[in-house]
């Protein structure tokens, strides 16, 4: 059988404890006491150095120590110096073992400690009655001493993988508000491409039926946009089940591993009824406005800039503002107030919401919810940027940035006077 080297912590202590013995067999007045002989080092040896092996085998360690220590005692050697071992053996026992095979084998070795030394008070004038409660009271302090640290141990391995597991449960929670938040973006991009693809498709059919007395090859290419149209919309339609899936999928999971509070539940409600408005856009914001203020949450809104934005942009910076206020519902506290700033620019829409909550900046950040992941998520897409954290002055700020571009079709012809409609029965 191979033998592990002990610990290092534990070698030493033992090759201290058997230091320690062998320089009591020196004391003063040893005139009565047997010379030192090597029989007399190898049972202190028993007692002390195999200590360094204790955490791995307690039970063994403790009984081989009491053995060698019933020896020695019987002998005639002092016991003052050679105890050491057994109540570090038995403060082994303590710590490394089951709390009921512990008891038992502690309690087992003091009994027989205490027995073999009250039988040496009866049976040798050198042995005093006060060798019996003293050891008594060393063996049984060393036990509690182990017991008690073996609880503290496993109490302190309990607090590290319950915070293990909850670490691993936010980000989980986090992976699934990304994922959430990934599928809505695709989901509400996809009604936006729908749009302009059907305008596309219907104004390439009317346009084929306008020019089938034409060019038969240019029928024949409207006739395939009108088809690459009608085919592209039927993917997207068949890929949004799966998207729409995915994100009740993840906004399950995020909700199953969040624990709210009463306030929590009351801002989730209303997170739940702006999710179910239809698509959104920057000309909504009067309205979540005014909802939010309803929910008891003053707001000041300041809309400014007339650049054109694109609707995906606009549908974006919408959601900032509306997780945004969610947030300042869930955090702020009561008698605080919010103001959202939005400016329309030509390659630019920023996003300023802030609100003078005080004492909640910590519950914002770390309150084991996700709203500010889905917006860097969210922006994080568009190429932008999104800058939140506390106040000056108190509360909390949410700056985004998402860049913009003019996405309208401008002609380069004058529009026609008859607009082109696609056949009757075709839609």
């Amino acid at each position: 059988m191979r033998v592990r080297m002990p610990r290092a912590g534990d070698a030493l202590i033992a090759v201290g404890l058997f230091a320690i013995a062998l320089i009591g067999l020196y004391e003063i007045g040893s005139d009565a006491r047997p010379e030192v002989t090597p029989k007399a080092i190898v049972l202190i040896a028993l007692m002390t150095l195999p200590l360094a092996w204790r955490h791995r085998a307690p039970r063994t360690i403790l009984w081989v120590s009491i053995l060698a220590w019933m020896i020695f005692v019987a002998i005639g050697y002092p016991n003052a110096a050679s105890i050491l071992g057994l109540v570090v053996a038995l403060y082994g026992v303590g710590l490394y073992l089951p709390r009921r095979s512990a008891l038992l084998h502690g309690i087992g070795a003091i009994l027989v400690v205490s027995a073999w030394t009250a039988m040496g008070v009866l049976t040798s004038d050198n042995v005093q009655v006060a060798a019996v409660i003293s050891t008594l009271v060393a063996l049984v302090i060393a036990l509690g001493i182990g017991l008690s640290d073996n609880r503290r141990h496993l109490r302190l391995t309990e607090l590290e993988i319950a915070h293990a597991r909850q670490d691993q449960a936010r980000k989980n929670a986090a992976a699934d508000a990304v994922r959430a938040e990934r599928a809505r973006i695709a989901r509400e991009l996809h009604d936006v491409v729908a749009h302009e693809v059907t305008v596309m498709t219907l104004q390439a059919e009317g346009a084929a039926r306008l020019a089938k007395d034409g060019d038969p090859r240019v029928a024949e290419a409207l006739h395939t946009i009108s088809e690459s149209g009608r085919t592209g919309l039927m993917e997207m339609q068949r890929m949004i089940g799966v998207l729409r899936a995915s994100e009740a999928e993840a906004a399950e999971g995020v909700t199953g591993r969040a624990t709210l509070g009463e306030s929590d539940d009351a801002a989730a409600e209303h997170h739940t009824a702006f999710d179910l408005l239809p698509m959104p856009s920057l000309a909504a914001l009067p309205d979540l406005v005014q909802q939010v203020e309803d929910a008891g949450l003053p707001v000041s809104l300041e809309v400014s800039g007339s650049a054109h934005v694109p609707a995906g942009v606009e549908l974006s910076a919408f959601r900032v503002v509306q997780e945004s206020l969610t947030n300042a519902m869930k955090h702020a506290g009561p008698g605080a107030n919010a103001t959202v700033a939005v400016v329309r620019e030509a390659d630019a829409v920023t996003i300023t919401v802030e609100d003078d909550g005080r004492g909640v900046i910590s519950e914002a950040m770390h309150s084991g919810g996700h709203g500010i992941d889905g917006m860097r998520e969210r922006i994080t897409a568009l190429g932008g940027t999104l800058d939140v954290g506390p106040r000056s002055g108190g509360g909390y700020r949410v700056h985004a940035v998402l860049p913009s571009g003019d996405d309208q079709v401008h002609s380069t012809r004058p529009r026609s006077a008859t607009p082109i409609t696609p056949e009757r029965g075709r839609t």
